[in-house]
């Protein structure tokens, strides 16, 4: 290991990317940057250090937490120590040293996490209360006739986070209106709107690789009221498409529909709630249901989650 303790970090990392020449430049980048975080720790250069901090983990640990540095980028310099070792061939013993330092660290940041979900479902306001009170608020939005079409909007996208299952924002961005299938493909998210039928087709979203095409029949008639005004009074100039601003009748990003969400949230409930608040509650929601695994399965799917582990988190 002596040869190693006076490399640069470009010699060391110019050896990592030998090491792992499959690596994406991302994983080749945040090693280097690894080590250039190590330098300013110590505020010294590399040949100096002469990688001590690899006999005397304790030291360089403790640099770190008294640091300003998250615990993700804590826990990758470590990772990214673990690959330095292996470059420069230190005994088993010292490796498996460190394999159990990020074990701890690892395991430490997992309960930290575990108490602030505990926190946050302590104070998350329940979600059978919010779908009810937008069934209570719908018909002053179902029956006015001379609303802003941005309060009617933000109602509209509030409510369909809480009378169905709360997908991702993301999930809506672009979304198309359609009234027959033959105007769909594989690419976009549709609005159908045929006779009586009402579905969500989501094609793209953010596990779509993993699960494939994911279709929500919308039941709920009070939602269906909604979107049909929404449609026929406020959203003429662009039909065919979803959610849009009300500004330029463009198609909403991620940011604005949250926004959006979070007004209404302050309107109905008296607090400003964002999507994922109410995601979250959703999920403690189902999880005190205690459905059987297949049902849990579904509805994780359609969260856009590849597994239950989300909802059991909020049991």
């Amino acid at each position: 290991m002596d040869y190693f303790r006076v490399k640069s970090i470009k010699e060391l990392s110019d050896l990592h990317n030998q090491s792992y020449s499959n690596a994406s430049n991302s994983t080749k980048s945040t090693f280097l940057q690894s080590l250039k975080r190590i330098e300013k720790l110590y505020n010294l250069k590399f040949p100096d250090i002469k990688l001590s901090f690899i006999e005397n983990p304790e030291e360089l640990i403790k640099k770190m937490d008294e640091s300003n540095y998250s615990e993700n980028t804590k826990l990758t310099t470590i990772t990214n120590i673990l690959k330095l070792l292996k470059i420069v061939d230190v005994p088993l013993i010292t490796y498996n040293n460190w394999l159990t330092i990020l074990k701890d660290k690892t395991e430490d940041r997992h309960a930290r996490d575990a108490d602030k979900l505990k926190d946050k479902l302590s104070v998350l306001v329940d979600f059978k209360l919010i779908r009810q009170t937008v069934r209570d608020k719908a018909h002053l939005y179902e029956q006015a006739e001379d609303m802003e079409m941005e309060k009617y909007r933000n109602f509209l996208i509030f409510a369909l986070f809480s009378l169905q299952i709360p997908v991702r924002v993301s999930n809506f961005v672009g979304m198309k209106v359609v009234d027959n299938e033959s105007f769909m493909d594989d690419k976009s998210n549709y609005l159908l709107l045929k006779d009586d039928e009402y579905k969500m087709v989501f094609n793209k979203y953010r596990t779509s690789h993993l699960i494939g095409k994911k279709t929500i029949n919308i039941a709920n008639e009070t939602l269906k009221f909604l979107l049909d005004k929404w449609l026929a009074k406020y959203n003429t100039s662009s039909p065919n498409l979803f959610i849009v601003s009300n500004t330029n009748r463009r198609p909403m990003n991620s940011k604005q529909i949250n926004e959006a969400f979070k007004s209404a949230s302050k309107v109905l409930m008296g607090s400003e709630l964002s999507v994922d608040n109410l995601r979250a509650s959703y999920m403690r929601h189902i999880a005190e249901l205690d459905p059987d695994l297949q049902d849990k399965l579904e509805i994780a799917s359609i969260l856009g989650y590849v597994n239950c582990d989300k909802i059991e988190e909020h049991a």
